[in-house]
């Protein structure tokens, strides 16, 4: 059983970047539901992101799991760690392209490869803040051995 009065810093971190991401890619997505791929396949921007449905939907699949991931500490750390990769990795690739993974269409492709390095770090940087607070990753990672 959880109280969510016993939350950690992780656990309302990930909650709170979570609910902001799924949010941002529900509002991209009913702005621009299109799958089309290809250079000309239709995006809008919202908050520094080109979305559609391709993007909003890469945004539900790596911030939803957020909302179960917050419940246990351990749990939050590993997915802050893990989501800043698998959110930081796209960015590199916007650097270099107006098509991430052949699907994605970002004109503004600089514009969103920020955007994924700033959550990226966000995401780092509260998970980083948990360890530090706990005195280590072992401590953070404590209720992961429990039964």
């Amino acid at each position: 059983m959880f109280r969510i009065s016993n939350w950690s810093f992780a656990q309302w971190g990930l909650l709170v970047i979570s609910v902001f991401h799924l949010t941002q890619a529900i509002i991209g997505f009913i702005a621009e539901p299109s799958f089309a791929t290809g250079p000309g396949a239709p995006t809008v921007q919202i908050l520094g992101m080109d979305y559609n449905g391709w993007h909003a939907l890469a945004g539900l699949a790596l911030f939803g799991p957020g909302l179960v991931f917050c419940l246990r500490k351990s749990w939050s750390v590993l997915y802050l760690l893990a989501g800043a990769v698998a959110g930081g990795l796209p960015g590199v690739w916007a650097l270099f392209s107006h098509q991430v993974a052949y699907v994605f269409t970002f004109p503004h492709n600089i514009t969103d490869a920020v955007v994924h390095f700033v959550t990226a770090g966000v995401m780092a940087g509260v998970a980083v803040i948990q360890i530090r607070l706990d005195g280590g990753l072992r401590r953070s990672l404590a209720d992961l051995r429990r039964q």
